[in-house]
């Protein structure tokens, strides 16, 4: 009877606490505060970005609006442009505790990434975020010949920025170099030096930032640094090895400092 009486008492308890809850914030599954019923009327619109994000922006919106409606778990997100996009990510990658989002834009470049990552990231409360950027910036900007110090410090700041957005919402953040090219990319020989520049300024700012640096320029380079054939399609986008040669890496990353995607 006292077991009876003792469990019946728990069972009040619990449900008090369950009942005073209740119109408050709940914890998502994701292992971020989750939404108050205030929260999932708001929705964060980031309007008339210009260039290749105009193109994808009311998908996302509608895609966002979904996830925060139904009050959706997110465990990651990945940003980035057409080398995410192109990502069939439910194929490499299954999560337990939250869907998986992608917000790969084809021809987005960084500057556009960081105006946009509020309304594609932040919001949607994910415990983890992954960003690749800066392959656009360094093949618009030297095609363009700007100066090799203006596009490393432009493209590394845009970078940077979107780390300190995802930093101060308290996300797990994983930023990735940029993918290294290969002679079929036009721009491949201009490109290189800048690409290896911007990937150190990224990998000193993970250290100073508390981010992890997610090394794919390595794993998917040959012995002169340069793109592996058999991993990609033109030179710059992976093809299905190539993916799973990044799936690899990043699940290693992320397991190393005891993280889920």
């Amino acid at each position: 009877m006292r077991n009876r009486i003792k469990s019946l008492a728990v069972s009040v308890v619990c449900l008090s606490a369950f009942v005073s809850l209740a119109g408050c914030a709940t914890t998502s599954v994701a292992g971020q505060p989750g939404r108050t019923p205030a929260d999932k009327e708001k929705l964060i619109r980031p309007g008339q970005l210009g260039g290749a994000a105009d193109g994808r922006r009311w998908i996302f919106d509608f895609w966002n609006m979904q996830v925060i409606r139904e009050d959706m778990p997110v465990s990651t997100v990945f940003m980035g442009d057409s080398i995410t996009e192109f990502w069939n990510l439910p194929v490499y990658f299954a999560s337990i505790d939250g869907i998986i989002q992608n917000r790969g834009i084809g021809g987005d470049v960084a500057s556009v990434m960081t105006r946009r990552f509020q309304a594609d990231v932040v919001q949607l409360l994910p415990r983890n975020v992954i960003i690749l950027a800066g392959t656009n910036d360094v093949t618009i900007m030297v095609a363009e010949k700007s100066d090799e110090a203006d596009v490393i410090r432009d493209v590394s700041a845009s970078v940077e920025s979107m780390m300190d957005q995802a930093r101060a919402a308290g996300l797990n953040t994983l930023v990735c170099s940029i993918l290294p090219t290969n002679s079929n990319y036009d721009l491949h020989a201009a490109a290189k030096p800048i690409r290896a520049a911007i990937n150190d300024r990224i990998k000193a700012a993970c250290a100073l930032k508390g981010c992890i640096y997610v090394d794919y320029a390595s794993g998917l380079g040959d012995a002169a640094g340069d793109l592996r054939a058999d991993l990609a399609y033109d030179g710059v986008h992976p093809n299905y090895a190539g993916y799973e040669v990044m799936t690899r890496i990043v699940k290693e990353a992320a397991t190393k400092h005891g993280l889920r995607l």
